[in-house]
């Protein structure tokens, strides 16, 4: 009677009700031909949601010729109904869909995709070929797993570059890092645009393993980011360069807002000997984060310059111990005898001025830098 009742809305002109009718079906009581014959009909109805319910209400049934209906919907235009036939397939559990589930893995959307990957493996299907092994992987949102199956994963990770989600983005971009191949260069330096900075900032690392001339100018431009995130990375990975190119981008950076970045690039203009860097760099002695102070010190110190003395006698004052440590070794290497020099003297005279301003600790700090100012020269 139910069936009878269905089979009028069957019939209807409005793809809703026909939607309805379908899932209304009890797949266990009605008659497996009718039912069939029904499906049939729906399986190639004009609406979209009719056909995914036809596909869903197939993979429920027993009958022998269900794969059948349900393998053509795996080309439908429709995304909903790919993936509705999708999972159909893995419920049947027909060893015929193999075939047509390992090439949906290529669909270009990642429903689908994780859908075939998903029914595949309730049917114990097994990779042929390392490409295969890698869409299997890269569909189950295993992108690192894929990327040990190294070039022949190429295709499958730069697809997920343009996956829907960050996530999947980002973790293809992560693997490609892994896969020497020249052909992750080109979708990698178009992530560069993505709009999710966390996406942008994995592609960088990932670039970071390839070569290229192609990819400087890529980096940097990742250095005038407006995310902090992403000009750091481009900034780590530029940094590990010994060309001293970038210095007039690495001397901006040092008034960037965030301290990794100021940071970063402290590390990197330490690795030229220069006046100018040293000028630049005595202005870090007085930076708000005392990581960036501390490296500064240090540089200052393998630098060598003199110039540095009149700065770093003032950071024997900072508030932070290891940055007043940092900047008495940073002295004792550029010269033994910094105490008596001109500009300590002259440093000395802004200490004793602002001892009134200074905190208990660094008062007394500030009176052992006085004693060793005023101490008389060794012979």
């Amino acid at each position: 009677m139910m069936f009878f009742w269905n089979s009028l809305r069957f019939k209807s002109k409005d793809p809703q009700t026909r939607r309805k009718a379908i899932e209304s079906l009890n797949l266990e009581t009605e008659t497996t031909s009718q039912v069939f014959e029904v499906l049939t009909t729906a399986a190639r109805d004009e609406d979209p949601g009719v056909r995914s319910a036809a596909a869903k209400a197939l993979g429920g049934t027993q009958h022998d010729r269900a794969v059948e209906l349900v393998i053509p919907l795996l080309w439908d235009i429709n995304l909903e109904v790919r993936q509705a036939a999708a999972e159909a397939l893995g419920q049947l559990g027909d060893f015929r869909a193999t075939g047509p589930l390992t090439r949906a893995l290529k669909d270009p959307h990642a429903p689908v995709r994780a859908s075939a990957a998903a029914a595949l493996r309730s049917l114990g299907w097994q990779p042929q070929s390392g490409e295969e092994q890698a869409m299997f992987e890269v569909a189950l949102g295993h992108a690192q797993t894929a990327a040990f199956k190294g070039a022949a994963a190429v295709t499958s990770l730069v697809s997920e570059l343009k996956h829907d989600t960050s996530f999947a983005r980002r973790a293809a971009a992560e693997a490609l890092g892994e896969v020497k191949d020249p052909r992750r260069i080109k979708p990698l330096l178009a992530t560069l645009e993505d709009e999710d900075p966390t996406v942008r900032v994995s592609a960088i690392h990932a670039l970071s393993t390839c070569a290229g001339e192609d990819l400087v100018p890529a980096l940097v431009k990742g250095l005038h980011d407006y995310e902090w995130c992403v000009r750091l990375a481009a900034a780590q990975v530029l940094a590990k360069q010994t060309e001293s190119a970038f210095r007039p981008d690495f001397f901006r950076l040092l008034r960037d807002p965030h301290f990794e970045v100021r940071l970063t690039a402290v590390q990197y203009l330490a690795k030229f000997h220069d006046p100018r860097i040293t000028q630049a760099l005595i202005s870090k002695l007085r930076d708000p984060d005392n990581d960036v102070r501390l490296a500064t010190a240090k540089a200052l110190g393998e630098a060598g310059d003199s110039a540095a003395i009149e700065g770093l006698v003032m950071t024997l004052l900072d508030e932070e111990r290891a940055v007043r440590q940092a900047a008495e070794f940073a002295l004792e290497h550029i010269d033994p005898n910094w105490a008596y020099s001109d500009t300590a003297q002259k440093a000395g005279k802004q200490v004793e001025a602002s001892l009134d301003k200074r905190t208990p600790w660094v008062r007394a700090a500030a009176l052992q830098v006085l004693a060793k100012l005023r101490a008389p020269a060794t012979q």
